[in-house]
């Protein structure tokens, strides 16, 4: 099997910077092993587009390092080991800089290797598998409503314009020690794994995001695509969507 990769970052309409960043290594010519961190940061001045950028730069070159390890038991370990070490740096920095103070950012990392994907998450920046057919959310939110929504207390749908969807419970940097969730997936061609922020999922429903993953043949065209949905809908923050592509070892890519 091999991976079309394919990340974009845009500073919407409303703000006046991209505090989102992303970090892909690895996958060359095609082959199916490597790393992608999306990272949406948050806190006052440019800090948070100081911690996005940091901590996806920090786990993205901590695993790359490893992925040639045979243990694939070890990978999780790997995984929480990377993302440890940025939120300790992060929270240093965030101590040691009054104008960082506070910051923080979110994080979700997609690791490929020997047919599977590995991923990790903090905060409420998402992962999908997006198929022909349907889209299904991989990850689960580190936020206020995302609680509200397992409780029962809100629907999907109520929690898409609650007053309190932009508070997450879980970062990276904001506190001394953080645990991320894991999850594993094992893709087959034609399906397509999209990582992004909440600058994408606010403004362009699953089933808008799903119909334009299919609807183009060409990656980076999607992924174009579903940035300039989100700004015509309304574009209120920054958006970023980095997508995986599995294609079977006949299809040209």
């Amino acid at each position: 099997m091999f991976i079309e990769v394919c990340g974009l970052t845009n500073i919407g309409r409303h703000r006046e910077l991209n505090e989102d960043s992303f970090v892909i290594c690895g996958f060359d010519d095609g082959k199916p092993q490597g790393i992608a961190v999306l990272a949406d940061g948050m806190g006052g001045h440019n800090a948070g587009e100081v911690a996005s950028a940091r901590a996806a730069e920090l786990i993205a070159l901590d695993l790359v390092g490893r992925l040639d390890e045979p243990d694939e038991k070890r990978t999780n370990q790997n995984m929480a080991s990377a993302i440890d070490f940025a939120n300790s740096e992060i929270y240093r920095m965030s101590l040691h800089n009054r104008e960082q103070a506070g910051m923080g950012t979110t994080v979700v990392v997609s690791l490929v290797k020997d047919g599977r994907v590995k991923i990790a998450n903090i905060g409420d920046s998402r992962a999908y598998v997006v198929t022909e057919k349907k889209i299904r959310k991989i990850t689960v939110d580190h936020s206020v409503v995302e609680e509200l929504v397992k409780s029962g207390s809100i629907t999907p749908e109520e929690a898409r314009n609650h007053p309190d969807k932009n508070i997450i419970t879980r970062a990276v940097g904001t506190e001394e020690y953080v645990d991320a969730d894991f999850y594993e997936y094992t893709p087959v061609g034609g399906e397509t794994i999209l990582m992004c922020s909440d600058g994408l999922y606010e403004m362009v429903t699953d089933k808008e995001i799903k119909n334009i993953v299919n609807k183009y043949e060409n990656l980076k065209e999607a992924v174009v695509a579903l940035i300039d949905a989100a700004n015509g809908n309304g574009g209120v923050d920054n958006i970023t969507v980095v997508a995986l592509r599995f294609k079977k070892e006949e299809e040209n890519i």
